[in-house]
């Protein structure tokens, strides 16, 4: 790709894919082994600097970039009356299909590919490791990896630098565990799983995304999740991705406000940032749970948990804000994480946006 990129933001775009984008941009979502705005080879900062502006949820997928560079000058590739890429004016429009997300769960979607595409192997030394096709397999050289078992025989596997496998640990490809990630003993991580930078997992985990800085460092069960940034799950949180009536899933779309089809049968959770469960709680098939959380149940709390949402189903209350606040300053303080001077003002208007337990 030769042509400079400038991301654009797109509003509508962003409220459809909350819970995630309650604090970050659409560019600075997680998908493979990165975010979707460093997978840019040629990003720049102003627009003016740019050859193609793009909307930043487009994928940056192999076709992706062809179809950019087949872009004449002053055309734009629009569907449903919405620019995806722009070059110049722009005057002369194109019905193009880019790939772009329009809901949370295309993250999970794409999760394959991008794996797929972007983990080279470096064919490590096994040591006391058992490597199943190890020339698809990428430890770097300050990973600490003890008595694992690594399996790409399905897909890449990624260790990345500082990253600390327990004894134990079973990864089944394609995987990524990013900087400074660790597994407790014993975990399970299953294909299409991104660990983020600074994560701790345990239990067995099954085609999940999770963001920065969070947890799921005990026994328990996650699959086909999404997990935002200093989240953290407690001992034996389960979450189910299956109907028992094995029919499609819906999910609370926050667009719609209400539950919307998703036209696939295995989904599991979509966590926001700052959410905390306690021990042995369980989270129902296609549950969002907004940012700001702090839960904890006997049964199976409702399928759409507002953010600020504080206690026990089914006393569900409004979670205070001082306290909110004051929990995500301490997780970002114990990831050793400096405290961006406006989360309090971000924090503040995911509480105005929703007010259904304060009503």
């Amino acid at each position: 790709m030769q042509f400079k990129v400038y991301l654009f933001e797109d509003l509508t775009i962003k409220c459809a894919l909350q819970p995630l984008t309650q604090h970050r941009k659409v560019a600075e979502l997680w998908l493979g082994t990165s975010t979707l705005e460093n997978k840019w080879p040629k990003r720049v900062a102003a627009p003016e600097k740019a050859d193609i502006l793009v909307l930043s949820a487009v994928l940056p997928l192999a076709t992706t970039f062809a179809l950019l560079d087949q872009l004449p000058a002053d055309s734009s590739y629009v569907q449903e009356g919405r620019i995806l890429a722009q070059r110049g004016n722009g005057k002369n429009t194109i019905t193009n299909t880019l790939p772009f997300l329009q809901h949370p769960e295309d993250l999970l979607t794409y999760q394959a590919a991008f794996l797929q595409a972007e983990i080279k192997g470096n064919h490590p030394n096994p040591g006391n490791n058992t490597l199943i096709n190890p020339e698809n397999i990428y430890i770097h050289p300050t990973a600490q990896v003890q008595g694992s078992i690594l399996d790409a025989s399905k897909g890449p596997i990624h260790i990345g630098e500082g990253v600390n496998l327990q004894i134990g640990t079973l990864i089944q490809g394609p995987a990524a565990l990013l900087e400074g990630a660790t597994t407790n003993i014993g975990a399970k991580i299953r294909p299409n799983t991104t660990v983020g930078p600074g994560c701790k997992v345990g239990g067995e985990i099954n085609h999940c995304i999770f963001f920065p800085f969070s947890n799921k460092a005990h026994e328990g069960y996650l699959g086909n999740s999404i997990v935002g940034s200093f989240s953290n799950l407690g001992a034996l949180t389960n979450g189910s991705n299956l109907r028992n009536d094995i029919q499609k899933v819906s999910l609370y779309d926050y667009t719609l406000k209400g539950p919307r089809p998703t036209g696939v049968t295995s989904l599991g959770q979509l966590i926001g940032d700052y959410v905390t469960t306690g021990v042995g709680t369980h989270l129902n098939t296609g549950t969002v749970i907004g940012s700001h959380c702090n839960l904890s149940s006997i049964g199976f709390p409702p399928r759409y948990i507002p953010s600020f949402s504080f206690g026990e189903y089914p006393a569900l209350r409004a979670f205070d804000f001082d306290k909110a606040f004051a929990s995500a300053c301490a997780w970002m303080k114990l990831k050793n994480q400096e405290i961006p001077e406006n989360l309090r003002q971000s924090m503040e208007e995911i509480w105005k946006a929703d007010t259904s337990f304060r009503n």
